[in-house]
């Protein structure tokens, strides 16, 4: 019971990655909330500095969400996550101490692959006066004069140090994914458009010159295209009942109960190996010689789900001798 208990909570420390804390005494920051209808969210403390030192409102919007942590389909991981009408930002505590601990999230490709469009094929080269970039195969050209992507892109950046001009702009825009081309975005105005890894360029020739280029609200776009999730009762009526287990106190507990597992219908002492599927589907196989106790059984397995994902979990055993497998699923909601 104890090895088994033990395995348990390692996966749990392996799949679940809460958001550290500090131990040292609290600071007080200053908070930036907006008044502005529709939008009823902060800026998380760890972001503000972020926003106001690279651009603001006009390069990242107003924040749309609450922060909290958000699994990464690109790196695998869960991070601190806000999302703002035009990007989001990633915590990555792996970069404390370096100008890439909050990094953008790549919402120009993700909204395209969202919309089902594949990244255009390469241009035929280098047109005269636009920026050519080798990588993607595309240009980034002004639209008129002086005006226009090419001098938005070369004139936005991130606040870097170390980093040149080129550099900083990459970091905040990302390559070129498509040409310009005229396109109607969400809010129904046709323009010409063209997309970046992070962000989409929009050339708007009747407002004033600084407001010619705008840059798209891609985060928004996501998240309001992203089907809503079901009510809670729903979800929970679709969570499967245990099979040859129980859990306590039930199988949808919100976010931070500590939940208990009992497993039998093994053979007395049997070898078992635990397998755990996350609600992004990740399967984690641990069979090191954990063993039922003899009675066929184990009761009052712990698991807490403070910081876990929420979504639907399965945590299966299977006996190594009889096959017998006992299943539990749960819902962690929010």
């Amino acid at each position: 019971m104890l090895g088994l208990a033990t395995a348990t909570l390692a996966v749990a420390a392996l799949v679940v990655q809460p958001r550290p804390t500090a131990a040292a005494e609290p600071i007080i920051l200053e908070t930036q909330c907006f008044d502005v209808p529709g939008i009823v969210d902060c800026l998380d403390d760890d972001f503000l500095s972020y926003w106001r030192n690279n651009g603001g409102l006009p390069v990242f919007g107003y924040p749309i969400t609450e922060a909290a942590d958000q699994y990464n389909v690109d790196s695998d991981d869960f991070y601190w996550t806000q999302w703002l009408e035009r990007n989001r930002f990633e915590l990555h505590p792996e970069n404390a101490g370096t100008p890439y601990e909050v990094l953008l999230g790549l919402l120009g490709k993700e909204r395209l692959s969202q919309l089902g469009r594949e990244i255009e094929p390469r241009e035929a080269g280098p047109v005269e006066g636009c920026l050519w970039f080798e990588q993607t195969g595309h240009n980034v050209c002004n639209q008129a004069g002086n005006l226009g992507f090419k001098s938005y892109w070369q004139s936005h950046g991130l606040k870097i140090e170390g980093l040149d001009t080129y550099a900083r702009s990459l970091q905040l825009f990302g390559l070129p994914l498509t040409s310009a081309q005229t396109e109607t975005n969400a809010s129904g105005d046709t323009v010409i458009t063209q997309w970046f890894e992070r962000a989409r360029l929009e050339w708007h020739p009747n407002n004033p010159d600084e407001f010619k280029v705008l840059l798209g609200l891609l985060g928004k776009e996501i998240l309001d295209d992203v089907s809503e999730p079901l009510p809670p009762a729903e979800q929970c009526a679709q969570t499967p009942d245990p099979v040859s287990a129980n859990i306590r106190p039930t199988k949808c507990p919100q976010v931070g109960t500590v939940v208990f597992f009992d497993f039998f219908g093994f053979q007395p002492n049997e070898e078992v190996v635990l397998w755990v599927v996350d609600p992004a589907g990740e399967v984690y196989e641990f069979d090191e010689g954990t063993t039922i106790g003899p009675s066929g059984s184990v009761e009052n397995v712990e698991w807490p789900t403070a910081g876990s994902p929420t979504g639907l979990w399965l945590i299966s055993l299977e006996g190594k001798t009889s096959g017998h497998v006992a299943d539990i699923y749960f819902t962690v909601m929010p």
